[in-house]
């Protein structure tokens, strides 16, 4: 898997986990702007630079994740942080390695099962992924700043649409409950988040963390869609200082309510 370092000398150790149309590339300007942390930034299989490395399953692609941070992290443990299927990841590394992470914070996963509309949709997506087009007019709608379009829009083009396609039909079928139960082995800290304009799917299924993982806690980043990373990147270095510097909630954040 490909791997962007980021101030190596520094510590603790952040894993950053991207989303599902992008790669790593995301995370780069916000782990340059934390010299105090080592920042390790992996393309996941099928997207950016691993484009080549086929997705197998969640759980593999987990257990790849955890092997980076064995080899690579300070001390063989990271602070983990995932968006969107990057939190999906997150959510299996932490369910099947329990001690691997100092703790995690994780937006918008999709962790229950989506209906068949929208599943249908989703993939009837996939065949436009080769036009620059269909890129544009994404970034359009993930509210994507303009300094970061010629980068999405160049993942997207180059995903393995063999591998979409497979990573898809896992993701889309939800994480299931036996999987999510080991989560139950962990005492790592988790901050589970959506945005508050997410749909209210996204915020039930924080509850599926929150219910097994004794030390999770979840919230809602006020005004705020499913990328916002992006949509408001200093309000998510904020959440995401806080966290690490205090292990609790950033006061700004909402209670989940559904």
């Amino acid at each position: 898997m490909h791997v962007r370092e980021e101030h190596p000398d520094a510590g603790p150790t952040l894993v950053f986990l991207h989303g599902g149309n992008v790669a790593g590339w995301m995370w780069h300007e916000l782990a340059a702007s934390l010299p105090g942390h080592h920042s390790l930034i992996p393309d996941l299989p099928g997207f950016g630079g691993s484009n080549a490395e086929p997705w197998t399953t969640l759980a593999e692609v987990a257990d790849a994740v955890a092997e980076i941070v064995r080899e690579r992290a300070h001390g063989g443990r990271a602070h983990v942080v995932g968006l969107s299927l990057g939190a999906v990841v997150g959510t299996a590394l932490l369910a099947r390695h329990p001690d691997l992470a100092g703790s995690a914070m994780l937006t918008g996963p999709l962790l229950r099962p989506l209906g068949a509309a929208a599943r249908l949709a989703g993939h009837a997506q996939v065949p436009f992924w080769g036009s620059r087009g269909y890129w544009q007019v994404m970034a359009r709608a993930y509210r994507m700043p303009e300094d970061a379009v010629p980068a999405f829009v160049e993942t997207g083009v180059g995903i393995d649409r063999a591998s979409a396609r497979r990573m898809l039909r896992e993701i889309y079928g939800g994480v299931p409950a036996a999987d999510l139960d080991g989560l139950r082995r962990t005492r790592t800290p988790i901050l589970m988040l959506a945005g508050e304009r997410e749909p209210k799917l996204m915020h039930r299924a924080l509850s599926e963390v929150t219910s097994r993982a004794p030390r999770a806690v979840a919230r809602i980043a006020p005004g705020m869609h499913h990328a916002w990373s992006g949509e408001d990147p200093e309000l998510f270095r904020r959440v995401l200082l806080h966290w690490l510097t205090r292990g609790e909630p950033l006061p700004d954040l909402l209670p989940v309510r559904v």
